[in-house]
């Protein structure tokens, strides 16, 4: 193990991440993360003060990784930032492809995990889970209000509820993925999402 003990620290997170999104972070003692990870409490207590600071770790990292992937989305479909409506299709489609991949059904979201249980978290974790929802509204809004610019609409829709839309389709589609044990489904549901689009800013 490295000095920092990073790798440890690491396992933690990944192990206790896994913990909570399939029993809730309540229903997530740190015995069973203890037992998961392979570790003495004392490591666990080593690098997390408490179960609550472990929960605002496991938030940042989580939202950290997210919000990279969502930079890695825009930057990847800037090169169409000229035809926009092909740009936002791309983007879409990016997660479409991503999700047809999966042999089992997305572990889940710890933003709609958290969100479950709001007395269990600080508010300081609600704004972090907040202000990283609103920053894929802000992105796909940005992308929309170019779109429109440039085909207007075939029928109007108000532009800030199709922005959440494809959040609201990944957080349901996890959930429905799962209780059905169809992988598939997630990608699917953003294909429709996809579809629309098509049809809203037709060429």
């Amino acid at each position: 193990m490295a000095r920092d003990g990073k790798p440890t620290r690491d396992k933690i997170l990944a192990e206790s991440k896994a913990l909570v999104l399939e029993n809730g972070f309540a229903g997530t003692s740190v015995d069973q993360i203890l037992e998961r990870s392979q570790i003495t409490k004392g490591a666990f207590f080593y690098h997390f003060k408490s179960k609550a600071d472990l929960a605002r770790t496991l938030m940042d990292v989580f939202s950290a990784e997210d919000l990279a992937d969502l930079d890695n989305a825009l930057k990847e479909t800037a090169p169409l930032i000229g035809d926009p409506r092909q740009r936002l299709l791309k983007f879409v489609q990016r997660y479409v492809d991503m999700m047809a991949t999966l042999e089992a059904p997305y572990p889940g979201c710890l933003y709609g995990s958290y969100s479950y249980e709001p007395s269990q978290f600080s508010d300081e974790i609600k704004q972090k889970i907040s202000d990283a929802i609103l920053t894929w509204r802000s992105a796909l809004e940005e992308m929309l209000d170019e779109t429109i610019k440039v085909h207007g609409m075939k029928i109007p829709v108000d532009k800030k509820s199709l922005s959440d839309q494809f959040v609201v389709i990944l957080e349901g589609a996890f959930i429905i993925s799962k209780a059905l044990n169809e992988p598939k489904l997630t990608a699917e549901q953003l294909k429709h999402f996809k579809n629309y689009l098509e049809l809203l800013f037709e060429s």
